[in-house]
């Protein structure tokens, strides 16, 4: 990301936890080693390098706010959820509570993960995070939020309301329930149909080999294809989507792009011990932006997809340059690939 709008990417790093041989623990029942709860624990701070534009970077994390906040970054996603044209930085964090960065124009970070209501579930509590994408998944262009979590969990959905809240809409969204039984890792929030409202996809396994001793768990799992229904909700289309996306694999992260430039968004999703999968759209034939961050150890194309439905002229098209300065385009023809240099 550009956190201080200086026209040169920066770089932010999640760390995880304080592990070392000293403080390895064997866990799980006698004869069954099984993954510590990262509770177990002490979190880290997250990194934030400032690119000096001369091929070196200079870590400003305490200077910028962001090393006070200790936690267990698993994922991180960016997007400008205030409209005030500065890059926001949200942290999903294990066990742990969640970390929204709200940025001071590039002054430095205030964390209001508490207070703008994405730190923790409805209930108040803490999950599993894994994943996360920060995209606008019901066209009011503002930038909401899906995380991943582990099974016996829900993914958690947050809806930017645009007054700096966020409201938690996984059940409402019909999620909450289809997801209480996947543990999900790379996330994705994307149009995959074309039909100008973004869908979600979750590449899913469980972090634990044997997970198949609990009859409610599987290792290794199918993928996740939700079908966004215009109204707010979302539909579970995922034995639908096609027999490449429900293969059982330890699937990890997932990334996101016209790999064959069809105009359709495919996916490559990344397993443990198996071959990557190369997911290609063959679906018939809005705010977004332009990030590659987000899902889980995965980057996604840094071009910007819409889908446009029936459409073939967009009336117009509005850029905010990082600069400030604002671009319109008028009249555009649908079904190209436009590059765009700041005038």
């Amino acid at each position: 990301l550009d956190y201080d709008n200086d026209g040169k990417l920066d770089l932010f790093l999640t760390n995880y936890l304080d592990w070392s041989f000293a403080t390895s623990r064997v866990c799980g029942p006698s004869g069954q080693r099984m993954s510590c709860s990262p509770t177990l624990y002490k979190g880290e701070p997250n990194i934030l390098y400032h690119n000096n534009g001369n091929g070196t970077f200079t870590d400003v994390s305490e200077a910028m706010g962001i090393s006070g906040h200790i936690g267990k970054g698993m994922g991180v996603a960016v997007a400008d959820y205030n409209d005030d044209g500065w890059m926001d930085i949200f942290v999903a964090n294990d066990n742990d509570r969640n970390f929204l960065f709200k940025n001071r124009g590039g002054r430095g970070f205030d964390e209001v993960g508490i207070e703008s209501f994405v730190a923790y579930t409805d209930n108040g509590v803490p999950v599993s995070s894994m994943g996360v994408d920060f995209r606008d998944w019901n066209n009011d262009g503002r930038p909401s939020l899906i995380v991943t979590a582990l099974g016996g969990e829900t993914y958690p959905l947050f809806r930017n309301e645009g007054n700096g809240f966020f409201s938690y809409e996984s059940y409402r969204a019909g999620i909450g329930f289809r997801s209480f039984k996947m543990s999900g890792w790379g996330a994705g929030i994307q149009d995959f149909d074309n039909d100008g409202y973004k869908d979600l996809f979750t590449a899913n396994s469980h972090v634990s080999e044997n997970a198949d001793l609990d009859k409610q768990q599987h290792y290794r799992q199918p993928n996740a294809v939700f079908r966004n229904m215009h109204d707010g909700t979302f539909q579970d289309v995922s034995g639908d989507a096609g027999h490449a996306t429900q293969l059982l694999a330890a699937h990890r992260g997932c990334a996101f792009g016209d790999l064959n430039n069809d105009g359709k968004i495919d996916i490559v999703v990344s397993a443990i011990g198996s071959s990557a999968e190369l997911l290609y759209n063959t679906s018939s034939v809005k705010y977004n932006h332009v990030t590659t961050a987000g899902s889980y150890a995965s980057s996604n194309d840094p071009r910007v997809h819409f889908g446009l439905g029936a459409d073939i002229v967009i009336k117009e098209i509005e850029v905010k340059w990082p600069s400030g300065a604002v671009q319109v385009l008028h009249n555009v023809k649908s079904d190209q690939i436009l590059t765009l240099s700041e005038e």
